[in-house]
Parts: structure tokens; sequence; C-alpha cells
């Protein structure tokens, strides 16, 4: 309903999003722990929170109802600890922890998942569908939002966001164009506290337009790429080190790295040129799908008019430049820097306007 139909959550039946909820909030500390959901919910913690307790209570699941109330409790009176929350080693409470064991105790005695379908198996306004049926009935309910059209148009302009405007990822990008010679960043994976340059940080796993893995790291101060050098196989453990640590992938040499400022510079232009919808309407001028596109942040160029961003582009199979300027947006094909398609800062304001209301 969420993902392919866009309905918002306060469309859909009350009681699947408890129902949604309740088994999320067990898969995330199946996962990570409690530590986990309280850092992957982040700002939809009290409405996760809120639902996933209707759920359980509804369903009679007492025991993980209590670790639910407990951690809501903790992270009540525990705000800045909870903020520091990441499910890793080193952002991981003890507290939480011991809600974990409790947790798996009370799911070890009456599996969740368990009173989870009794409940909705007792609720008087279902449909029986046909196994055979199942998929095209979903798919039905799915495409029957009016709304549906539009939303795809501000979904696509949001993912295109994500990749310029959030921190993360426009400084990985610039340390990649950093690189001798320059790579691409196309995707960011798993993290973990690794050792980089002498300090434990958050690494995440890199892949770039090169063949091999990268590592990154993205700092208050800096974002860099390393070189990623794969664990052993069968894992050895050096001297103090333990085996988890030693089936870790090691940080390399250097390869490239941006200082925070130009980071920041990046994402206010990216904001002010209104560069996310600039490309997903450029793409569309060049009979291009914009859903997929992937975004590189690449230089800041400093032009007669004003500071210009350079992004590189991966779409529909292709890799284009993208030219962002105060005035106006470019869209060049990669290989011979061929102008495909151009809109001015009118054209980028209005469709601006359209993007915003199609997300209401």
């Amino acid at each position: 309903m969420v993902s392919k139909g866009l309905y918002h959550h306060s469309e859909i039946s009350p009681k699947a999003m408890q129902v949604s909820h309740a088994d999320l909030y067990s898969a995330e500390v199946k996962n990570g722990g409690h530590s986990q959901f309280i850092h992957n919910a982040g700002r939809e913690f009290d409405a996760m929170v809120a639902n996933a307790r209707a759920g359980l209570t509804a369903a009679g699941a007492k025991g993980q109802l209590a670790t639910l109330e407990d951690m809501s409790v903790w992270v009540a009176e525990h705000p800045e600890e909870a903020e520091g929350q990441t499910g890793f080693e080193g952002g991981r409470d003890d507290f939480l922890d011991t809600l974990d064991d409790a947790f798996y105790d009370a799911d070890e005695a009456a599996p969740m998942i368990d009173l989870l379908a009794r409940w909705v198996a007792s609720w008087p306004d279902l449909q029986i569908v046909d196994d055979d049926n199942w998929d095209e009935a979903i798919l039905q309910l799915a495409m029957a939002n009016p709304r549906r059209e539009s939303r795809l148009l501000h979904r696509s302009v949001a993912e295109l966001v994500g990749q310029m405007i959030r921190r993360r990822d426009v400084g990985v990008g610039l340390a990649c164009a950093e690189a001798s010679p320059p790579e691409v960043k196309l995707s960011l994976g798993v993290a973990r506290m690794l050792d980089v340059e002498g300090e434990k940080q958050l690494a995440f796993q890199l892949r770039t337009n090169a063949e091999e893995l990268r590592l990154c790291v993205d700092t208050d101060t800096h974002a860099a790429i390393y070189e990623y050098i794969a664990p052993e196989d069968p894992p050895i453990a050096r001297p103090g080190e333990n085996i988890l640590a030693a089936g870790a992938p090691r940080v390399g040499r250097k390869l490239g790295q941006v200082d925070a400022q130009t980071v920041t510079k990046v994402i206010e232009l990216a904001e002010e040129y209104h560069a996310p919808v600039a490309v997903d309407l450029l793409l569309r001028k060049a009979g291009i799908d914009p859903t997929k596109a992937v975004l590189s942040a690449n230089s800041i160029v400093q032009r007669e008019g004003g500071p210009a961003v350079n992004w590189v582009v991966m779409a529909g199979g292709h890799a284009f430049l993208f030219e962002s300027y105060p005035d106006r947006g470019v869209l060049l094909r990669g290989d011979n820097e061929e102008s495909l398609a151009e809109a001015h800062r009118t054209e980028l304001e209005e469709y601006f306007a359209l993007t915003v209301a199609a997300g209401e």
C-alpha cells in the first residue's frame, strides 16, 4: 500500500498499521536490538510505538508489550542517550541490551507472530482471497489510490533530494571526485565501527564506478573514501582481537577527501538552485526515467554569474553531467558533453511548486 500504492499511513486501516509496526518492532529487535529500533525509527518513534502498543495490546502479547513500554520510558527519560543509539558496538546502551533478552524470553514463551496472526484472523471486515488471486487483489488495491500518479512525481523528486541534500551522500560523492583517477559514488552499503587512521569511526561500504569495493566515512570535519581490504577467510584473530572483529574488512589507503565546508556549500547551492527538481525535469525532457537515477556530487566551479555545481547523473544505463547554475540547469551527455536539455529558473520554480503540491 505504501511502496506501490503511495498511500499515506493515515489513509491505511489503523489496525493494519498497528500490526505492521508491531511486526517491525519485533524484526528490528531480533536484527539489532532495541538500540537499532530507536535509531531506525528516528522522528517516527512516537507514532511507531503508539501503533505497536495498540497492536500488541489487542493481540495479547503481554511480555513483548512490557519491553516496548520499558523502552519508551527509557527514551523519554534519556533523550540524549537515545540520540546516540546506532545498534552497533559503541552505540548500544546496556539497559537496552537487557530489554533484548527480556523480549526474546517473552517471544519464546508466546511467539508474537502467532498472537498477531490470531488477532488479524478475528477481524470481521476481512475479505477472503484465494492464494492464486492474492497478488492481483493487493495490486488492485494499491493502484486504486487516486493520488498515486501525482505522488509518484513527488517520490521521484524526494529520492533525488535525498542524494543531493543528505550530507553523507554529498560528502562521499565529492570525496570520490577527489580520487586519482576520479570515481563516481553509486551506492552506500552496510556500516560498522572500524579503525580509521587510528580512531574508531563508523565506516560504510561503498560502490563506485571502480571495480573494487571502497569504504567511506562522514565526520563533522570531512568526508573521505578509502581502499577496502577484504577480511581474511577464514578470519584469524590477532592478539587481543575477538573473532568478530577479525571478520571485518580493514580500511586501506585514503583515496580522496573533502572538507565539511565544501559539503555544506554544495548542499546550500543544491537547495537554492532547486537542483533535485531540475534533474527530474531535465531527465524527463530527455526521455529518460528519473525514478532510479543515481547522483554523485562532483565539484563547485566559479562562474561569472555565481558558483555552479557539477553532478554526475547515472540514469537509463547512461552517464550524464548535470550543471546547476543560479539561473538554470543543464543536462549534458557524459561522453561528449552534448547538451540534451535545459531549464531556466522560472520553469524550475514552477516545477518545484508542482512537486510540492503532488506530495500532499
